[in-house]
């Protein structure tokens, strides 16, 4: 892989070219974003790594510069100046990580690692739609595409009917989670909207890749909140078991999430979830002009409501899931139990309801923060 470095501290400049050059990179080495350019040429390079403080033109505009000669290059920044404005400013170009120095070698190895994982990403995405563009997207592939945004069994109901999406629904079992964070409306009285929108966005990219482990599918965004459905596998014991681990782990993932905020000084932030399986039933609503896939029912309502009841940290469980998972508690990472409460009066129903709180890993130190 060819790499366009640009550092104006020498010694750094000299350090990062030899580790590169060890790592079997081809190193384009600059110690001015001017100079750099001028070396690149018309050449492609896979990744750049830049300061961000440079004389003359900075690191940022050095990578819009970049991107022009070279859309599918990876970005690196690092600074000693690593503001949250910054910050933002590089993740509107994509950029694959913003080291603050001093970083040591290890923390710049993660990186380059992360680095070369997300440009193989961007060759295999750029080759599918290529791919896309010169075939004929036969049945299948339909198919394959429209069960990345709904079950299965929604897919097999569209494309076997033969009916518009729009008149397509299908009721099923499936185990619904809600995740919201704690007190966002404090939050957003005390931020300004970049912090709001980048603690927000560090939140939803923590949770994708354990949606995606747990075979999970992302019904929505709601502001500060995440709706997800469990509902791919005929077994509607795995699908709860899939529902409460993907919860479990999200949990999991606070403490990385808040280290993440403390790098620009942000404060901490906690999540409160909700967990329910039931029927529920895929369909399309909105307009003739805006439509929308959604699954709506009972088991939908009663998960947001066990949202809405769980304090910072916690994760509120239905009894209807805690029936399906059976003896199957002891297969979830991080579990130790399932503690019922005393009934709960809820919002729209008559009679109480039996409601568990899960207990996990370092559950009571995320509850407390």
């Amino acid at each position: 892989m060819r790499v366009l470095l640009v550092e104006d501290e020498q010694s750094m400049l000299f350090t990062l070219s030899n580790l590169l050059k060890h790592r079997g990179y081809e190193v384009i080495a600059a110690h001015s974003a001017e100079k750099g350019l001028e070396a690149l040429g018309d050449d492609q390079v896979d990744l750049v790594i830049s300061d961000l403080r440079l004389p003359g033109m900075d690191g940022i505009t050095l990578i819009a510069e970049v991107r022009k000669r070279c859309e599918d290059v990876v970005p690196i920044i690092i600074s000693a100046y690593g503001t949250l404005g910054n910050a933002i400013d590089a993740l509107k170009l994509s950029v694959c990580d913003f080291l603050r120095k001093p970083f040591d070698l290890s923390t710049f190895e993660e990186t380059l690692s992360r680095a070369e994982q997300r440009r193989h990403q961007l060759l295999a995405y750029k080759k599918y739609i290529n791919e896309l563009k010169n075939n004929l997207i036969g049945e299948e592939r339909r198919r394959t595409m429209l069960s990345r945004f709904v079950s299965k069994h929604v897919v097999e109901r569209i494309m076997s009917s033969g009916e518009l999406p729009a008149r397509a629904a299908q009721t099923q079992k499936v185990s619904v989670l809600f995740a919201d964070i704690s007190d966002f409306t404090g939050l957003s009285e005390k931020l300004d909207q970049k912090s709001l929108v980048f603690i927000v966005n560090t939140f939803y990219a923590a949770l994708e890749s354990v949606m995606n482990r747990h075979g999970g599918i992302l019904d929505k965004f709601m502001g500060d909140g995440i709706m997800m459905i469990f509902g791919c596998s005929d077994n509607s014991n795995e699908s709860a078991c899939n529902a409460l681990g993907a919860a479990v782990e999200i949990q999991g993932k606070m403490d990385k999430i808040r280290r993440e905020l403390r790098r620009f000084e942000l404060p901490e932030i906690s999540i409160h979830i909700g967990v329910c399986t039931g029927t529920a039933t895929a369909c399309s609503i909105g307009t003739d002009e805006r439509l929308a896939y959604t699954y709506i029912g009972d088991a939908v309502n009663l998960a947001k409501r066990l949202q809405d009841l769980a304090g910072p940290g916690e994760i509120l469980v239905s009894e209807s899931t805690v029936t399906e998972l059976e003896d199957s508690t002891d297969s979830i990472m991080g579990l130790f139990g399932l503690q019922p409460l005393p009934p709960l009066s809820i919002k729209g129903r008559q009679d109480e309801v039996t409601v568990y709180r899960a207990e996990f890993e370092n559950a009571a130190s995320s509850s407390n923060r």
